[in-house]
């Protein structure tokens, strides 16, 4: 695979970055993500830290060359993230409710799939144009979904920072999935925390994506934002790739109408694709045991995310 990749951070006016970014690459994959933590919770750097780690590790385990449900393996990730942070937050003297945005972007065999919660975005660029964007799980956003807010007045509105979702507390999240796209030579995809949105809107953030060099670019925007917003600028953290490799010729690997997924979906969908695949067909349960075989499909699946978590947080 050829492309180019750049990640910058910046604190802004803030006391601390709780932003984060990660990625782990390989021959045939690159996994980014990016974590904000929620600055109006104890621990959102903490969270941010978790998130970002946990879902590095699950790339890192998975021993094959291609990982053949990618949304799915992206949305495990986060949910045993999710699980992590409220634990860490749990163990923490006092106890305390860590909570974080994300976006994930996994990149193979030249499709790219990704997935995210609460207001970290992903763009995704082409012919300095966007293609897409991911849908803030915000108030903001549902207005302007309705009509209410037009992209401009959305971001200057007083409750942008309204989530509806987010990692950690004690709600699982919903979890929204990205269609299997094939990348275009030239293509990029931006994942950024909203410090950055916020302070630019798409055409601006498309002219520095389109720098020759990705890296002098996206160092550049973050700089351009925060001289914009000056003393309310919030933390800045944005991770890019270009593609620089052809059009692929594989063929796709999941359904294009898959577009979010929660906790109960997703034990629903392994119960049924996964699970009973792979083990022998079952006769009729006992009277009166009639859950045993969903409760065994369960605590496989759990064992399996469980492989997911850092050690250090298993053996607490």
């Amino acid at each position: 695979m050829r492309y180019q990749l750049a990640h910058h951070s910046l604190r802004g006016a803030r006391p601390t970055n709780q932003d984060r970014i990660a990625y782990a690459e390989r021959d045939d994959a690159v996994l980014m993500v990016l974590a904000d933590g929620l600055g109006g919770y104890d621990g959102g750097a903490l969270a941010a830290e978790t998130l970002t780690q946990t879902v590095v590790r699950a790339f890192e385990s998975v021993r094959q060359p291609i990982i053949d449900r990618p949304s799915t393996f992206l949305a495990l990730a986060i949910m045993q993230a999710h699980k992590t942070v409220v634990k860490n937050g749990r163990a923490h003297v006092p106890p305390i409710s860590p909570r974080t945005t994300c976006v994930a972007c996994l990149v193979q065999r030249g499709y790219a799939y990704w997935a995210h919660v609460g207001d970290s975005r992903l763009y995704h660029f082409r012919d300095n144009t966007l293609v897409h964007r991911t849908l803030d799980h915000s108030t903001t956003e549902q207005m302007h979904l309705d009509g209410l807010l037009s992209e401009d007045e959305m971001r200057l509105h007083p409750e942008k920072g309204h989530l509806l979702n987010c990692v950690g507390g004690p709600r699982r999240p919903t979890i929204s999935l990205g269609q299997e796209t094939a990348l275009r030579p030239g293509d990029t995809l931006l994942l950024c925390s909203d410090g950055l949105w916020q302070a630019l809107n798409p055409e601006e953030l498309a002219r520095f994506v389109g720098f020759t060099s990705l890296d002098e670019g996206t160092e550049e925007m973050l700089l351009a934002a925060e001289n914009k917003m000056r003393k309310t600028c919030d933390n800045l953290s944005a991770i890019s790739l270009r593609w620089e490799d052809r059009l692929t010729s594989e063929l796709p690997l999941q359904p294009v109408n898959v577009q979010e997924t929660s906790h109960d979906a997703m034990w629903d969908d392994a119960c049924r694709k996964d699970i009973e695949r792979r083990r022998p067909r079952r006769t009729e349960a006992p009277a009166g045991d009639k859950g045993a075989p969903l409760d065994a499909a369960i605590r496989e699946l759990e064992e399996f995310v469980s492989r997911f978590e850092p050690k250090r947080d298993r053996d607490r």
